[in-house]
């Protein structure tokens, strides 16, 4: 199909008018990439919605100049929050005054994605006719990723949560979306970017990956794929894989060995049937092993006989808390554990240090350091 072609289907009134999001931490490279489909957008007409926590939307300042009337500032505020119903009144409005045949959305750096996902998608929203989300874009600083491990570096502090360590918002961005752009790749040397794109593999094994300098990409990678789905893309995390079916990805070979194994990246399924002693449990969260990246699943504690307690770490940051009852499910204790050189049986055997023991069974439980 021509250019030509392509230009005319796309604004036909049968046909909605295909979103791309670009999600990524603060510095990533979204803005860097945006600008790059305005300046090559394959014959496309774009139209940009640009968010920034400021007062002032600096990215919104840094979009190229020529493109103002196409270009939509939302500032002082966060899209997948406090600014959602703006999300939906102006990306409305930009269908109803303005002709183009593509609508990239980019969230601030601090953004959740699937809320934004949700917004867009909708049914209640008044484009849900008038838009198609078509492709979830992750950009990662390959140059800071593991920087973002690091327990001391936090939110700015117009984050709606600012004590929320960045690994929690780029852990949601990488297993929320479709296209990953490991970006900044020249600043790292090549062993570790094949180590950073192990890791992202194993957190996210549906999305394909490229791998970028400058955010440098045909447009064709991040517009009109037709990737997105709204259940698939929730499924897609590595760690709800493992949990379900023990898949370990669809890494390459090296000679006869994964990826995974070649550059240490490990995960493994902890499951047990017995409880876990609250106190001992909530002392191995806050004991952080730097190399476990990403920890999820649900857990049964000794002090909460009824209630499933969900485990959601990210690095430095961990959160743990009740998700439900059991019900007529048995309870049980099933985790996904993501890291480098991570030993499964050393793992296994701290947990199961933390269970409850045969005389502390039916122990009466006052002290319990998790959240209701």
């Amino acid at each position: 199909m021509s250019q030509n072609e392509k230009t005319t289907e796309s604004v036909s009134p049968s046909q909605p008018t295909p979103i791309t999001v670009v999600s990524g931490p603060l510095g990533a490279g979204k803005t860097t990439l945006v600008n790059r489909l305005l300046r090559n957008p394959g014959g496309r007409r774009i139209a940009v919605i640009v968010n920034d926590m400021g007062e002032v939307n600096v990215d919104a300042s840094l979009i190229e100049r020529r493109t103002d009337e196409g270009v939509i500032d939302l500032s002082n505020g966060c899209i997948c929050c406090q600014l959602q119903d703006d999300l939906v009144e102006e990306s409305t409005r930009l269908a109803r005054e303005r002709e183009f045949d593509h609508l990239v959305v980019e969230p601030s750096g601090i953004s959740e994605p699937l809320p934004v996902a949700r917004a867009l998608t909708q049914e209640s929203a008044s484009s849900s006719d008038q838009y198609d989300l078509d492709t979830m874009v992750s950009v990662v600083d390959a140059y800071g990723f593991w920087k973002a491990f690091d327990p001391d570096e936090g939110l700015p502090d117009a984050a709606p949560a600012p004590e929320r360590p960045l690994t929690d918002v780029m852990i949601d961005q990488i297993e929320f979306c479709d296209v990953l752009l490991l970006n900044k790749c020249d600043m790292v040397p090549d062993d570790d970017v094949e180590t950073i794109e192990t890791v992202l593999r194993e957190l996210q094994p549906r999305a394909t990956i490229h791998r970028t300098t400058y955010a440098e990409v045909d447009s064709e990678v991040v517009l009109d794929t037709d990737r997105f789905d709204f259940e698939d893309t929730k499924r897609a995390p590595g760690w709800k894989r493992a949990l379900a079916d023990g898949s370990e990805g669809d890494d390459h070979d090296h000679d006869g060995a994964s990826a995974a194994e070649v550059h240490g990246v490990e995960s493994t399924v902890y499951e047990r049937d017995r409880p876990f002693h609250p106190g001992r449990f909530d002392a191995w969260l806050d004991d952080w092993d730097g190399d476990l990246i990403r920890a999820k699943g649900f857990t049964w504690v000794a002090s909460r006989p009824d209630e499933v307690l969900g485990v959601n770490q990210a690095g430095p940051s961990v959160q743990a808390g009740p998700i439900g009852e059991w019900g007529a499910d048995e309870p049980a204790t099933r985790l996904v554990l993501i890291g480098r050189s991570l030993d499964p049986d050393r793992l296994a055997a701290e947990l199961d240090d933390c269970l409850v023991a045969d005389e502390e069974r039916q122990k009466t439980w006052h002290d319990d350091p998790f959240p209701r």
